[in-house]
Protein backbone atom coordinates (compact mmCIF):
# COMPACT_ATOMS: atom_id res chain seq x y z
CA UNK A 1 0.00 0.00 0.00
CA UNK A 2 2.58 2.63 0.56
CA UNK A 3 4.17 1.90 -2.74
CA UNK A 4 0.69 3.65 -4.00
CA UNK A 5 1.60 6.29 -1.62
CA UNK A 6 4.92 7.12 -2.57
CA UNK A 7 3.67 7.29 -6.07
CA UNK A 8 0.71 9.79 -4.92
CA UNK A 9 3.13 11.82 -2.71
CA UNK A 10 5.37 11.49 -5.97
CA UNK A 11 3.00 13.68 -8.17
CA UNK A 12 1.71 15.30 -5.29
CA UNK A 13 5.04 17.15 -4.18
CA UNK A 14 3.88 18.60 -1.05
CA UNK A 15 0.99 18.47 1.13
CA UNK A 16 0.19 17.94 4.99
CA UNK A 17 -0.78 14.68 7.35
CA UNK A 18 -4.46 14.78 6.99
CA UNK A 19 -4.14 14.36 3.30
CA UNK A 20 -2.77 10.61 3.42
CA UNK A 21 -6.23 9.36 3.60
CA UNK A 22 -7.11 6.09 4.45
CA UNK A 23 -8.07 4.80 0.99
CA UNK A 24 -4.45 5.15 0.56
CA UNK A 25 -2.80 4.49 4.08
CA UNK A 26 -4.94 1.74 5.11
CA UNK A 27 -5.53 0.94 7.89
CA UNK A 28 -1.82 1.94 9.14
CA UNK A 29 -2.13 5.54 10.66
CA UNK A 30 -0.99 8.28 8.36
CA UNK A 31 1.61 9.42 10.94
CA UNK A 32 3.38 6.38 10.80
CA UNK A 33 3.43 6.02 6.97
CA UNK A 34 5.07 9.38 6.29
CA UNK A 35 7.38 8.54 9.50
CA UNK A 36 8.73 5.42 7.60
CA UNK A 37 8.87 6.91 4.27
CA UNK A 38 10.69 9.69 5.66
CA UNK A 39 13.23 7.22 7.43
CA UNK A 40 13.86 5.71 3.90
CA UNK A 41 14.26 9.12 2.41
CA UNK A 42 11.78 10.11 0.29
CA UNK A 43 10.14 12.47 2.07
CA UNK A 44 11.06 15.42 4.59
CA UNK A 45 8.94 16.82 7.19
CA UNK A 46 8.09 20.66 6.84
CA UNK A 47 6.73 21.89 10.26
CA UNK A 48 4.73 20.10 12.51
CA UNK A 49 2.19 18.70 10.29
CA UNK A 50 3.67 19.38 6.52
CA UNK A 51 5.56 16.87 4.26
CA UNK A 52 7.24 16.98 0.74
CA UNK A 53 8.71 14.23 -1.11
CA UNK A 54 12.43 14.63 -1.46
CA UNK A 55 14.22 14.43 -5.12
CA UNK A 56 15.15 11.49 -5.96
CA UNK A 57 18.47 9.78 -5.73
CA UNK A 58 20.70 6.73 -6.33
CA UNK A 59 22.34 6.20 -2.27
CA UNK A 60 25.49 3.66 -2.51
CA UNK A 61 24.99 1.36 0.18
CA UNK A 62 28.09 -0.65 2.40
CA UNK A 63 31.23 -1.04 -0.22
CA UNK A 64 31.40 -4.61 1.12
CA UNK A 65 28.10 -5.50 -0.66
CA UNK A 66 29.61 -4.60 -4.06
CA UNK A 67 28.52 -1.44 -6.11
CA UNK A 68 25.11 -1.27 -5.30
CA UNK A 69 22.52 2.03 -4.89
CA UNK A 70 18.82 2.15 -3.58
CA UNK A 71 16.68 4.21 -5.38
CA UNK A 72 15.29 7.37 -2.91
CA UNK A 73 13.11 10.12 -3.01
CA UNK A 74 10.23 10.81 -5.52
CA UNK A 75 9.03 7.66 -7.48
CA UNK A 76 7.13 7.63 -11.02
CA UNK A 77 6.67 5.12 -13.38
CA UNK A 78 8.66 7.21 -15.99
CA UNK A 79 11.23 7.13 -13.84
CA UNK A 80 11.33 3.38 -12.88
CA UNK A 81 11.48 2.95 -16.78
CA UNK A 82 14.63 5.15 -17.58
CA UNK A 83 15.91 3.19 -14.81
CA UNK A 84 15.68 0.20 -15.94
CA UNK A 85 16.24 1.03 -19.57
CA UNK A 86 19.63 2.85 -18.41
CA UNK A 87 20.53 -0.49 -15.87
CA UNK A 88 19.98 -2.92 -19.43
CA UNK A 89 22.29 -0.04 -20.79
CA UNK A 90 25.25 -0.42 -18.51
CA UNK A 91 25.43 -3.93 -17.66
CA UNK A 92 23.66 -3.35 -14.19
CA UNK A 93 20.97 -5.56 -12.35
CA UNK A 94 17.41 -3.58 -11.48
CA UNK A 95 15.64 -5.10 -8.48
CA UNK A 96 12.45 -4.40 -6.97
CA UNK A 97 12.14 -5.90 -3.58
CA UNK A 98 8.95 -5.98 -1.50
CA UNK A 99 8.70 -4.88 2.13
CA UNK A 100 5.67 -5.25 4.26
CA UNK A 101 5.57 -2.32 6.01
CA UNK A 102 7.38 0.23 3.49
CA UNK A 103 7.86 0.83 -0.44
CA UNK A 104 9.54 -1.48 -2.57
CA UNK A 105 13.29 -1.28 -1.95
CA UNK A 106 14.25 -0.74 -5.84
CA UNK A 107 18.20 -1.56 -6.13
CA UNK A 108 20.40 -0.96 -8.98
CA UNK A 109 23.69 -3.40 -8.69
CA UNK A 110 26.14 -2.46 -11.08
CA UNK A 111 29.53 -4.44 -12.05
CA UNK A 112 31.91 -2.23 -11.10
CA UNK A 113 31.50 2.22 -8.98
CA UNK A 114 32.13 3.98 -12.34
CA UNK A 115 28.93 1.81 -14.41
CA UNK A 116 26.76 2.86 -11.11
CA UNK A 117 28.69 6.71 -11.80
CA UNK A 118 27.66 6.32 -15.64
CA UNK A 119 23.85 4.94 -14.99
CA UNK A 120 22.96 7.81 -12.74
CA UNK A 121 24.31 10.32 -14.39
CA UNK A 122 22.48 9.01 -17.79
CA UNK A 123 19.58 9.04 -15.96
CA UNK A 124 19.67 12.64 -14.29
CA UNK A 125 20.53 11.16 -10.98
CA UNK A 126 22.35 12.57 -8.06
CA UNK A 127 24.75 9.19 -6.81
CA UNK A 128 25.78 9.59 -3.16
CA UNK A 129 28.48 6.53 -2.52
CA UNK A 130 27.95 5.09 1.32
CA UNK A 131 24.96 7.31 1.69
CA UNK A 132 24.22 5.60 4.83
CA UNK A 133 27.56 6.34 6.32
CA UNK A 134 28.17 9.65 4.97
CA UNK A 135 24.64 10.59 6.94
CA UNK A 136 25.95 9.15 10.44
CA UNK A 137 28.92 11.18 10.40
CA UNK A 138 26.35 14.37 9.43
CA UNK A 139 24.19 13.23 12.29
CA UNK A 140 24.93 15.39 15.74
CA UNK A 141 25.56 12.86 18.59
CA UNK A 142 22.76 13.02 21.48
CA UNK A 143 24.47 14.91 23.38
CA UNK A 144 24.67 17.86 21.21
CA UNK A 145 21.41 17.05 20.02
CA UNK A 146 19.55 20.13 19.52
CA UNK A 147 17.21 21.68 22.75
CA UNK A 148 15.42 24.10 23.82
CA UNK A 149 15.34 25.61 27.71
CA UNK A 150 12.05 25.65 28.79
CA UNK A 151 10.64 26.21 32.50
CA UNK A 152 9.52 23.63 34.79
CA UNK A 153 5.85 22.71 34.17
CA UNK A 154 3.82 24.24 37.02
CA UNK A 155 0.38 23.77 38.67
CA UNK A 156 -1.64 21.08 38.03
CA UNK A 157 -1.46 18.76 34.95
CA UNK A 158 -3.06 15.56 33.85
CA UNK A 159 -0.49 12.70 33.19
CA UNK A 160 3.48 12.81 34.10
CA UNK A 161 5.70 9.80 33.30
CA UNK A 162 9.36 9.27 32.97
CA UNK A 163 11.19 7.41 30.69
CA UNK A 164 12.97 4.05 32.67
CA UNK A 165 16.55 3.18 31.40
CA UNK A 166 16.17 0.01 33.06
CA UNK A 167 12.30 -0.83 32.18
CA UNK A 168 12.77 0.09 28.78
CA UNK A 169 9.62 2.22 28.91
CA UNK A 170 7.65 4.94 30.23
CA UNK A 171 6.41 4.62 33.47
CA UNK A 172 4.07 6.36 35.80
CA UNK A 173 5.26 9.49 37.36
CA UNK A 174 4.61 12.98 39.29
CA UNK A 175 5.22 16.64 38.83
CA UNK A 176 7.02 16.69 42.09
CA UNK A 177 9.40 14.04 40.64
CA UNK A 178 9.99 15.64 37.42
CA UNK A 179 10.84 19.00 39.40
CA UNK A 180 13.29 17.64 41.75
CA UNK A 181 15.09 15.15 39.53
CA UNK A 182 18.38 16.27 38.66
CA UNK A 183 18.06 14.16 35.50
CA UNK A 184 15.74 12.30 33.70
CA UNK A 185 13.50 12.74 30.45
CA UNK A 186 10.04 13.27 31.33
CA UNK A 187 6.48 13.56 29.29
CA UNK A 188 3.87 16.29 30.89
CA UNK A 189 0.53 16.21 29.44
CA UNK A 190 -0.81 20.00 30.21
CA UNK A 191 -3.94 21.04 29.58
CA UNK A 192 -3.57 21.24 25.75
CA UNK A 193 -0.55 19.44 24.51
CA UNK A 194 2.21 17.25 25.72
CA UNK A 195 5.63 18.68 26.26
CA UNK A 196 9.16 16.21 26.45
CA UNK A 197 11.87 17.76 29.20
CA UNK A 198 15.33 16.56 29.74
CA UNK A 199 16.54 17.44 33.42
CA UNK A 200 19.72 17.98 33.12
CA UNK A 201 19.94 19.27 37.15
CA UNK A 202 16.93 20.19 39.25
CA UNK A 203 16.84 23.84 38.14
CA UNK A 204 17.52 22.77 34.47
CA UNK A 205 15.45 21.19 31.65
CA UNK A 206 14.76 21.77 28.07
CA UNK A 207 12.23 20.58 25.15
CA UNK A 208 13.68 17.73 22.53
CA UNK A 209 12.86 15.47 20.22
CA UNK A 210 11.19 12.51 21.97
CA UNK A 211 13.13 9.91 20.32
CA UNK A 212 16.63 11.73 21.29
CA UNK A 213 15.49 12.40 24.72
CA UNK A 214 15.14 8.60 25.39
CA UNK A 215 18.30 8.02 23.78
CA UNK A 216 19.97 10.37 26.13
CA UNK A 217 18.62 9.20 29.51
CA UNK A 218 19.53 5.92 28.21
CA UNK A 219 22.94 6.67 27.75
CA UNK A 220 25.99 3.99 28.78
CA UNK A 221 23.24 1.39 28.82
CA UNK A 222 24.46 -2.23 27.42
CA UNK A 223 21.26 -2.70 25.11
CA UNK A 224 22.82 -3.07 21.71
CA UNK A 225 23.30 -6.31 19.77
CA UNK A 226 25.25 -6.83 16.42
CA UNK A 227 25.88 -9.98 14.47
CA UNK A 228 29.15 -9.35 11.91
CA UNK A 229 26.56 -12.09 9.69
CA UNK A 230 24.42 -10.13 8.13
CA UNK A 231 25.27 -6.69 9.80
CA UNK A 232 21.91 -7.39 11.91
CA UNK A 233 21.78 -4.26 14.67
CA UNK A 234 18.95 -4.33 17.46
CA UNK A 235 18.00 -2.43 20.13
CA UNK A 236 14.88 -2.33 22.21
CA UNK A 237 12.26 -0.74 19.90
CA UNK A 238 11.62 2.58 22.34
CA UNK A 239 15.09 3.64 21.61
CA UNK A 240 14.40 3.36 17.85
CA UNK A 241 17.16 6.81 16.54
CA UNK A 242 16.13 9.82 15.95
CA UNK A 243 16.11 11.73 12.62
CA UNK A 244 19.26 11.63 10.32
CA UNK A 245 20.22 8.70 12.24
CA UNK A 246 17.83 6.58 11.69
CA UNK A 247 17.83 7.33 8.08
CA UNK A 248 22.17 6.06 7.85
CA UNK A 249 21.23 2.80 9.62
CA UNK A 250 18.52 2.42 6.92
CA UNK A 251 20.38 3.32 4.07
CA UNK A 252 22.77 0.41 5.34
CA UNK A 253 20.21 -1.87 3.58
CA UNK A 254 17.46 0.49 1.70
CA UNK A 255 15.00 -1.70 4.52
CA UNK A 256 13.37 -0.13 7.20
CA UNK A 257 13.79 -1.75 10.97
CA UNK A 258 12.16 -5.11 11.46
CA UNK A 259 10.30 -5.50 14.36
CA UNK A 260 9.71 -8.02 17.10
CA UNK A 261 6.59 -7.95 18.69
CA UNK A 262 7.74 -10.50 21.07
CA UNK A 263 10.69 -9.01 22.15
CA UNK A 264 10.12 -5.48 21.76
CA UNK A 265 13.61 -4.55 19.36
CA UNK A 266 13.96 -3.07 16.11
CA UNK A 267 16.65 -4.69 13.85
CA UNK A 268 18.41 -2.94 11.24
CA UNK A 269 20.02 -4.70 8.61
CA UNK A 270 23.58 -4.28 6.65
CA UNK A 271 25.50 -2.32 9.31
CA UNK A 272 29.08 -2.68 8.95
CA UNK A 273 31.40 -2.46 11.63
CA UNK A 274 32.05 1.41 10.69
CA UNK A 275 28.57 2.01 11.16
CA UNK A 276 28.42 0.31 14.33
CA UNK A 277 31.23 2.39 15.96
CA UNK A 278 29.78 5.40 14.96
CA UNK A 279 26.53 4.74 15.95
CA UNK A 280 27.75 3.52 19.19
CA UNK A 281 29.70 7.07 19.91
CA UNK A 282 26.53 9.31 18.57
CA UNK A 283 24.53 7.72 20.68
CA UNK A 284 26.48 6.31 24.11
CA UNK A 285 24.69 2.79 24.42
CA UNK A 286 27.08 0.06 24.74
CA UNK A 287 27.14 -3.30 23.13
CA UNK A 288 25.84 -5.99 25.05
Amino acid sequence: MTDAVLHWMSFRRSGKIVDLCADLAGSTPARRVLGDLVTLGHVEMTGVDGWRVAPPVLAGLPQEVGSSAVLCGARTPALLESLGRASDAWACRLSVLPQSEGPAVVTVTAPTSDALVHLAESVGLPFQAEAGLHLLACSPSIREWPRTPFPMVEGKVDTVRRFSKSRMRWVASSLVEATAAAKGFFRIKRDWDWVSLLKSGPGSASVIDDRAGRMAAAAKCKVVRWTRDGGLLSLPAQLYPPGIMARGLALCSGELPRFDRETRQIAFAGVRPEHLRLFLALTGLRLI
